[in-house]
């Protein structure tokens, strides 16, 4: 990849990610008060789909609860498009635009879940087998979809299950005491309590994939190592990949092509063992910016 020269303009990830953006289509999935919240979806070309209902990846963006870019998945959602799948990039409620927090965010991801079930024969989408993606905040608001009861919309509509099928997460947020991540973004402690995801594992939740960089200085990394033994020790699959002295954000495109491109077959070969794609012996992107 060329570099820029002195003095040279270089156009910012953001830039290319936002180009990706508009490939997709933008429904809006989502509306509180005058907030609408837009769904942006990638469907596979003809020669790529399955003759049977596509698995589909929901993705939300990495966060504190206070800001972060629904375009930051763009990437993804353009590959996993071209392996089958129906892939759609969630925006959410954050406190730079919406002045909400963790709990408005958690309810978001249950309404896209929620939305994608209801309409699954518009989407072409088998509504048992999706995967919610999340990274940091976002990675807490759809695990806490699969893992706690309540933190509902009263709009919403209950009879129509939440729960994602699996789970991929990316630096997650997962333990919010004050070792953790997030403690004083929750209204109190009791709130902040009762969302801790190492406090609520049980028997019976759907199959995780947890990446996460071992020298995170935002999000600690002993907060997925201790989530991912206790789900084992709960009988639960949940796989842990360490990535050594990786900080936080490591698997973004624009900070290493190469966590990039190694975070996402990680992922690919993690739905695959699922079903929810084909094997492909040329999955893959080839050179870099192929995605």
């Amino acid at each position: 990849m060329e570099q820029p020269t002195e003095g040279q303009g270089r156009t910012t990830p953001i830039d290319r990610n936002r180009e990706l953006l508009k490939s997709a289509r933008e429904e809006t999935y989502k509306v509180v008060g005058d907030v609408s919240l837009p769904a942006y979806i990638w469907q596979p070309a003809p020669e790529k789909c399955p003759p049977y209902p596509r698995s589909v990846a929901a993705f939300f963006f990495s966060s504190g609860w206070d800001h972060g870019q629904v375009t930051q998945f763009a990437p993804h959602c353009v590959y996993f498009a071209s392996r089958g799948m129906t892939a759609i990039a969630f925006d959410y409620r954050v406190s730079t635009r919406h002045g909400t927090g963790p709990l408005e965010a958690m309810a978001d991801a249950r309404s896209a879940i929620r939305w994608i079930r209801l309409n699954s024969a518009e989407l072409g989408i088998n509504p048992g087998k999706i995967v919610a993606v999340g990274g940091s905040g976002g990675g807490h608001a759809v695990a806490s979809a699969a893992m706690l009861k309540g933190y509902d919309d009263s709009t919403d509509d209950l009879t129509i299950n939440s729960v994602p099928n699996a789970v991929v997460l990316f630096n997650p947020v997962i333990d919010t005491s004050k070792h953790g991540f997030g403690l004083d973004r929750f209204p109190d402690a009791k709130a902040a309590k009762n969302a801790n995801l190492i406090r609520a594992i049980a028997r019976g939740m759907p199959p995780m994939l947890v990446m996460h960089g071992t020298a995170d200085r935002v999000i600690p990394f002993e907060g997925s190592y201790a989530f991912c033994r206790k789900m084992a020790r709960k009988k639960n699959k949940c796989r842990l990949i360490e990535f050594e002295r990786q900080g936080h954000g490591f698997f973004n495109f624009n900070l290493s092509f190469e966590m990039y491109e190694a975070t996402l077959m990680a992922m690919d070969e993690f739905l695959v063992e699922l079903g929810f794609i084909e094997s492909d012996p040329n999955a893959g992107l080839g050179v870099e910016g192929t995605a």
